[in-house]
Formats: C-alpha cells, sequence, structure tokens
C-alpha cells in the first residue's frame, strides 16, 4: 500500500515534469529565434523530436529508478537538486548518443546543447515544488491515511531512521493517529498520543478507525499476527509492520520471490542480471579499446624516455593481485619506483625515495594505471570497480570488516567509487580502510551503467585536477 502510493507520487511527478520539459523547449525555442533571431533549419516541428527523445528519457529514468526518486523527492532540498543534475545528465546521454547514431545534421548544436542548462533549471524547479505544491494536490483530504502505530517494547529501535521515514511520508498523505505501547516507551521525538497497551488494540481500534495499522516490529506468533489481520480488515483498514531483520540479523535485508517462493536477501547485486553484465562489458570494451589504441601507444612512448633519463628499467610493473572470485592475476602498471626498491612488499608512501621525479607525477594523475587496460581486455579487470589488492593485503584487511571479501563477487577495476571520493594513496589508519571498503560496497550494490559513466567522467576529471590524496 505505502510502496503503491509512492511510486504513484513519482509517476505522477514524471508527467508533471514531462510537461514541463515541454513548455521549457519550446519557449527556449521561442527565445533563440524570435528573440535572438537565429532561423533553425526545419524549424519547431523538426527540432520537436528532441523534446520527445528528453520527455522519453525522463520517463524511462523514472519507470526505473521510481523507489530512489521517491525518497529524493520527499528528502532535503539539496538531494531534490542533486535528482534534478542527474536527470539532466542522463538526457544528455540518451540525446548524444542519438545524435552520434543518426549523424543529424540538421540540428543547431549550439541550441541544443544552451537547452541544458534551461533543462537543469526546470528540473530542479518541479522537484523543489514536488513535496509543497504537487503532492498535497496528489494526497488531498479525501486519500490521506490514517496511522495506528503498536509496539510491544518501551523504547522505538532505530528511532532516528523511522522518523526520517515518517516526515518524508507525512508528504505522501499519511499522518499519525496515535501509538499503542508499554507505560515505559519513551520516543522523545515522536508527538504522537499514546492511547494506550497492547491489549487495547480492539478498544482503540474501534474508537479510533485507523485507515491502517502499523506494527513497529513483526508479531511474536501466527496467533497473533492473525488477530491483528483479522481485526484490521473487520475495520476495512491495513495492517502492516516494519520489518526488522535488519536489527536481529545486523545487516540490511530484502525480501525477493523467485519462482514463486519468497526468499530474504542481504545484498543488492545488480550485476547478477545477464544484461547488466553485457551491458557493462561493452562498456569496458568500448572504453579500454579506445584507450589501448589512441592514448596507450604515445603514452608508452613518454613513459619510456622518462625511464631512459631518470630510472633505466622495465616499461611495466607487473604484480599478483587478486580479482573476481579470490582468483589472482598479473596486473600491468607503468613503472613509477627504481628497480629492486621493494616496491611488491610496502605501500607508497606521501614522501617515498623509491619514487623517481616523472614516476611521482605518473602517480599523481593516475596516468601509471593505463596499462590496466591491457588488463581490463583481457577481462581480469572491469574500468570501474573495487580496486584490486595485495594478496597479503587481503589477509590482513578482511579482519576489519566481515564483508570484504563480498568485494571478490564482481572484477576489479581501474577506477572506483571510493577512488573518485577522494580515498587514494596509503590507507593511514584502519578506519581509512573501511572506508573504501564501505565505498566498494555501495558500489556492488548500488551499480547501473549511468553509475559507471559518472565515475569514469569524474576520474577524467580528476586526472587533469588530481586531488591531494593522489601520489
Amino acid at each position: 500500500m505505502i510502496r503503491e502510493r509512492q511510486r504513484g507520487a513519482v509517476s505522477i511527478h514524471a508527467g508533471f515534469q514531462a510537461l514541463s520539459v515541454v513548455v521549457c523547449f519550446a519557449v527556449w525555442f521561442g527565445l533563440v529565434t524570435v528573440v535572438g533571431g537565429k532561423d533553425l533549419l526545419g524549424g519547431f516541428a523538426g527540432y520537436s523530436l528532441y523534446a520527445g527523445i528528453a520527455v522519453a528519457s525522463l520517463l524511462l529514468r523514472a519507470a526505473y529508478r521510481a523507489d530512489e526518486d521517491a525518497a529524493q523527492l520527499s528528502g532535503v532540498f539539496s538531494a531534490r537538486l542533486n535528482l534534478a543534475g542527474r536527470q539532466t545528465l542522463f538526457v544528455g546521454i540518451v540525446v548524444a548518443v542519438f545524435l552520434v547514431a543518426t549523424k543529424d545534421k540538421d540540428i543547431s548544436r549550439v541550441f541544443l546543447f544552451s537547452w541544458f542548462p534551461v533543462l537543469y533549471a526546470t528540473l530542479a524547479a518541479t522537484n523543489l515544488a514536488m513535496p509543497h505544491f504537487v503532492l498535497p494536490l496528489v494526497f488531498s483530504k479525501n486519500s490521506r491515511q490514517r496511522f495506528l502505530l503498536v509496539t510491544r517494547h518501551g523504547e522505538l529501535r532505530n528511532e532516528e531512521r523511522f522518523l526520517l521515514w515518517l516526515r518524508r511520508q507525512q508528504r505522501m498523505g499519511i499522518t499519525v493517529s496515535g501509538i499503542l505501547a508499554p507505560a515505559s516507551f519513551k520516543a522523545a521525538h515522536i508527538s504522537a498520543e499514546r492511547l494506550g497497551a497492547m491489549e487495547d488494540l480492539p478498544r482503540v481500534f474501534a474508537d479510533l478507525r485507523p485507515d491502517v495499522l502499523l506494527w513497529m516490529e513483526p508479531p511474536v506468533d501466527t496467533i497473533e499476527l492473525q488477530a491483528s489481520l483479522a481485526l484490521a480488515e473487520s475495520r476495512g483498514a491495513r495492517l502492516i509492520f516494519w520489518d526488522d531483520l535488519e536489527q536481529r540479523f545486523g545487516a540490511r535485508a530484502w525480501s525477493a520471490e523467485v519462482d514463486g517462493l519468497n526468499f530474504v536477501h542481504f545484498r543488492k547485486e545488480p550485476l547478477e542480471s545477464p544484461l547488466n553484465r553485457i551491458a557493462k562489458r561493452m562498456f569496458d570494451l568500448l572504453v579500454a579499446g579506445v584507450a589501448v589504441c589512441l592514448v596507450l601507444p604515445w603514452l608508452c612512448l613518454l613513459v619510456w624516455v622518462c625511464h631512459r633519463l631518470q630510472s633505466p628499467g622495465p616499461l611495466f610493473f607487473r604484480q599478483a593481485r587478486t580479482g573476481l572470485g579470490g582468483q589472482r592475476f598479473e596486473i600491468f602498471k607503468f613503472r613509477t619506483m627504481h628497480t629492486g626498491s621493494e616496491s611488491d612488499t610496502r605501500q607508497a608512501r606521501q614522501v617515498d625515495a623509491r619514487i623517481f621525479p616523472s614516476g611521482r607525477w605518473l602517480r599523481s594523475s593516475s596516468l601509471d594505471e593505463m596499462p590496466q587496460f591491457l588488463n581490463v581486455l583481457r577481462g581480469d579487470m572491469s574500468v570501474v570497480g573495487p580496486r584490486p589488492h595485495l594478496p597479503e593485503h587481503n589477509c590482513q584487511w578482511e579482519r576489519l570488516l566481515s564483508a570484504y571479501n563480498v568485494r571478490s563477487v564482481v572484477k576489479p577495476g581501474l577506477t572506483g567509487l571510493a577512488q573518485v571520493r577522494g580515498m587514494r594513496g596509503e590507507a593511514k589508519t584502519d578506519a581509512d580502510i573501511v572506508r573504501r571498503i564501505e565505498s566498494d560496497l555501495e558500489y556492488i550494490e548500488q551499480y547501473s551503467p549511468l553509475v559507471d559513466v559518472v565515475i569514469v567522467l569524474q576520474t577524467a576529471w580528476q586526472v587533469l585536477v588530481p586531488k591531494s590524496s593522489a601520489y
């Protein structure tokens, strides 16, 4: 029930945005042609195709990411602006792909790409308006839902998280009419009135007549569950309960139906989808193919000259790393340290005599990693993923976080979420290592083709403007 209301609100918002995009496109076309005095070939009819592509892109994205977008739209100001940025980027990628595929020479690139700032402003405005203007219209007085909360505990587990959820749901037309809890119940930030204890449920339900009975934890047995369900449905209400598997097992859990059976799992793995794996491999081959054919040859020549001048020796540095499924493979890098300098056994430090001068530049710009595109072509690595570590480091670091080895369910990457967040260079503390691992696990659960594109673009920018943590 809650999810359907949320998804419905996102769908209505997507339609509202689609209409706004068409209007802003028409207005911008008029400003350019009438006010700016430009005669655009084909007129509005020829250009309207791109407005249609933008609308289709937004609707497709909304259908694919409805749950995530709902949380953003009901979240804070900055979250809604960030959502507008991601929406604009997605539309831009789709339009760019269409332009390249069709080689449309009749469209003005200047007009089209000057429209994207206007598109971002339109999407940002509609996202900001969603909670304050759209949702109140969607969830009018007749469509609001009154919740009665029930708990058997004296305190609310994970109170902060629940209150954040409750504030968001209030924008979806949900109000709390009261709570049934022990006399010792304490929840400083819940404004709902305590109406009694669990044994008062039949009386309170009859008097209050709520639309939804929300248990704050699963019922303890089937008898309690059946009694609550019968009570709710006899009054035309719904029964739902907050699944607290996360508290019980110490990890976030999801339920899923597979071929008629329900299962609980603790990690989302988008890359278990064959379609996502194919898309990721195609992206890897495209990016790595361009890098190996157009960039790597002249870069090899430049590095070879630097080696001859500062530290004669092999062009490449090869080292054993662990990859998919914990299998070992040989990684390629441009050599940045003097030969025979314990480069296999010690992490590089910010001040490290083993690194020769041009090697320091290669490391800070991440150009020393470029030969790893050969590993990508070979299938040992992906362009984006958790960075591959030394086998001995795996043995040390898996003790810090029990989920460390979950990183090995995907191919290691040339770059990753941790790297674009500035987590590069020497890991000086256990906390540094844990933050990197958590970013890797977040990437595994949040993977999408768009995420890979964004990380690659951020990495390219950091090659041009290196962060201070790169050495």
